[in-house]
């Protein structure tokens, strides 16, 4: 009995070890939680990584440039701007400013999808009828106007502000690409890809990447400045609602229509980690989530339920297995 007592306990030391020498153990500790009216937005401020919680006002589409804390939002038949106060204006508010709201566009087609330069400069929208617009902000004019074959059912601009991504509903006709890179400054598409419904757009923090999530719960990741077959990895079978890179460009946080969220290490689509849900998905709130990000660090991952519920995990393993 004693022999096979000490040969229990040496095999149950033993096996820890073995399943652990399989792939390296990430631990992501949920650090806040906040809940909040459905629908609204969030972003992590890059000059303090302050998380600062954006109220949605019953908008169809929201976009945020959050270091000129310029802030759009989209409603039946027009576009208002919420932006910081001129020099010596007075100051206040929740995030200690006080913003001036205005209406800059009027007499629009319903903008369903929104999406603004870094620098806060150009604002894309997008209909369900595949008409694209990119404004001018501070001037309200607009630049140029796109019409793709298919709804618009997401937009993201480059880091940089030169490109602009384009993601569209699969055509009910004949199979074209979902999925266009317009390059702003040249007035022209840089290339298209993809087939199934685009969902979801990002680019990495370089600009050197840009990944489009599918209907179908796979990405496809296009290097910029290549015409090379963008590489496609199989996330899941559930939708994909939003993307965010890492700022490595080493991880991506995928959030799927079935309420996880995974993050993949790349390039070659290795599973890290699945958070799983707290609640089961619920019917009345379709889009389910409505923004992943990490802050400026890669240190925290903010996850905005479109129930209202927000969750904010330390992430910070993912920067330390890069050093070991």
């Amino acid at each position: 009995m004693r022999i096979r007592s000490k040969a229990a306990i040496l095999l149950a030391l033993v096996l820890p070890a073995i399943s652990c020498s399989r792939g390296p153990k990430y631990e992501f500790p949920l650090v806040q939680k906040y809940t909040s009216q459905a629908g609204d937005v969030f972003y992590f401020r890059p000059r303090d990584g302050q998380f600062v919680l954006v109220e949605r006002r019953k908008a169809l589409a929201v976009a945020i440039a959050p270091e000129p804390n310029i802030e759009a939002f989209s409603y039946d038949d027009r576009i208002t701007v919420s932006r910081p106060m001129s020099e010596g204006g007075p100051q206040g508010g929740p995030q200690g400013e006080m913003l001036e709201n205005r209406t800059i566009l009027e007499k629009l087609t319903a903008q369903q999808i929104l999406a603004i330069s870094a620098d806060g400069r150009l604002l894309a929208g997008g209909d369900g009828n595949g008409v694209v617009n990119i404004w001018n902000v501070p001037n309200a004019t607009l630049e140029a106007r796109l019409k793709e074959a298919s709804g618009i059912l997401s937009l993201a601009f480059s880091p940089d502000g030169n490109f602009l991504a384009i993601g569209l509903a699969k055509p009910a006709d004949e199979p074209s690409d979902t999925v266009w890179i317009y390059d702003i400054r040249g007035e022209s598409t840089q290339r298209s890809f993809g087939r199934n419904a685009a969902l979801s757009l990002a680019w990495s923090v370089d600009g050197r990447w840009c990944a489009a999530g599918f209907d179908d719960g796979s990405v496809l990741l296009a290097e910029t400045g290549t015409y090379s077959e963008p590489q496609r990895i199989v996330l899941s079978t559930s939708p994909i609602a939003a993307l965010a890179f890492h700022p490595s460009g080493l991880f991506l946080a995928s959030a799927h229509l079935d309420k996880r969220v995974r993050l993949t290490k790349l390039p070659k689509g290795e599973p890290v980690f699945t958070f799983e849900p707290a609640l089961p998905p619920i019917p009345f709130f379709p889009r389910v989530i409505e923004r992943v990000a990490f802050d400026g660090t890669g240190g925290r991952l903010a996850v905005d339920y479109a129930d209202g519920d927000i969750r904010i995990w330390d992430s910070s393993a993912l920067a330390k297995s890069l050093t070991k």
